[in-house]
């Protein structure tokens, strides 16, 4: 009698442990809120409901953002490609992790191809 005790609480606690990692994992889940503009010097538009995400004001050279859902833990802006005359330049790209994780600037000198925000969700 004592073995089958023993056997359902071992399977309780494995129970527990499976509730306790999709917990985790749903805890640490992530976002993507892509934007993209369409031609050089364009705005940005949002891709994928981001604009429910992230709110953006746009500049010739910055980007004011605002997170309306979690945290903004990373920042990924992409420029448009160039040339020098005789080569072909890929766009610059930037990585950036901001501090303040609900509200930043982003100021790459022009207006930016694409740029994506990770939120914490």
């Amino acid at each position: 009698m004592q073995n089958v005790h023993l056997m359902e609480t071992s399977n309780f606690r494995h129970v527990g442990l499976g509730l306790a990692a999709a917990i985790l994992i749903a805890a640490i889940s992530t976002t993507l809120a892509p934007f993209a503009a369409s031609t050089p010097g364009s705005d940005l538009s949002p891709r994928a409901g981001a604009d429910k995400v992230i709110d953006l004001i746009q500049g010739q050279e910055t980007v004011l953002w605002s997170a309306l859902t979690g945290n903004v833990i990373n920042i990924e802006t992409v420029g448009w490609p160039s040339t020098d005359g005789t080569h072909e330049l890929g766009g610059a790209a930037m990585m950036e992790r901001p501090e303040n994780g609900s509200v930043g600037i982003v100021d790459s000198g022009e207006k930016p191809m694409t740029m994506t925000f990770e939120v914490d969700s």
